[in-house]
């Protein structure tokens, strides 16, 4: 009885329909009438801030190998300036991390761990990209399958952000590696008048986390108060 050997060059075209079948691909975006796609476009800014808004939070953080921790964070946006300005507390008022984003971040303090390196630049991305809107070019937008408006962006760093808006006004935004990989994940909750009364943040990969923001409250700021000064430390009083 003839025993049948694969070839060398079937087992490489194996192996190259294996790897392609275990690649990541992005949720489908199902389009909808033309007339209607205004309206989904605009659906999809509403989860973020078109004038400047201080936001006072807590802060429940998990890492990986269980250490957990309980903050509080304060974080002022200038959506026209796209500025950033956040501070990382103890509960009772000890400074953290102070860091501030103008095109670039410049960071006023850090104590451990928030002085790791690259921390400061992953945070700064991290609150960027939950309260402005993507810079990156709008590629598509329609539903997904559960009805949910949504839309893509491209970013410039190879990065694909999805935002979608669910039936009761609560959002996510999914951020991609251009290998389709998720990269991070945020989901909004309790949403009144437009700002979520908690937020869920999850980083994926070598960036695994979890973080959860409790609104304690949320204010309205003048745009001169983009020049307030950094935040007082401990040291300053000595």
């Amino acid at each position: 009885m003839k025993v049948f050997e694969p070839s060398i060059r079937w087992i490489l075209v194996l192996m190259v329909m294996a790897l392609f079948s275990s690649c990541s691909h992005l949720p489908v975006i199902n389009h909808v009438d033309p007339a209607a796609a205004p309206d989904t476009k605009e659906r999809c800014l509403r989860p973020f801030l078109d004038v400047p808004y201080r936001f006072i939070h807590s802060l429940e953080v998990s890492f990986p190998g269980g250490r957990t921790g309980t903050l509080l964070g304060v974080t002022v946006v200038y959506p026209a300036e796209k500025t950033i300005h956040s501070v990382i507390m103890t509960i009772e008022g000890f400074l953290l991390f102070d860091a501030r984003y103008d095109k670039e971040v410049r960071v006023n303090r850090a104590v451990p761990p928030f002085n790791a390196e690259q921390f400061a630049g992953h945070m700064m991305e991290d609150v960027r990209l939950m309260f402005l809107a993507p810079e990156g070019k709008l590629v598509d937008a329609g539903v997904y399958t559960d009805g949910s408006s949504v839309c893509r962006y491209y970013g410039n760093k190879d990065t694909i952000v999805d935002v979608s808006i669910h039936k009761d006004e609560s959002w996510e935004i999914k951020a991609y590696s251009s290998s389709h990989d998720l990269l991070r994940k945020i989901r909004a909750f309790d949403v009144q008048t437009g700002i979520p009364g908690m937020v869920e943040l999850s980083g994926f990969g070598f960036r695994e986390y979890s973080l959860r923001l409790n609104l304690i409250s949320a204010e309205a700021v003048s745009p001169e108060a983009n020049h307030m000064r950094p935040a007082k430390t401990p040291e300053d009083d000595e």
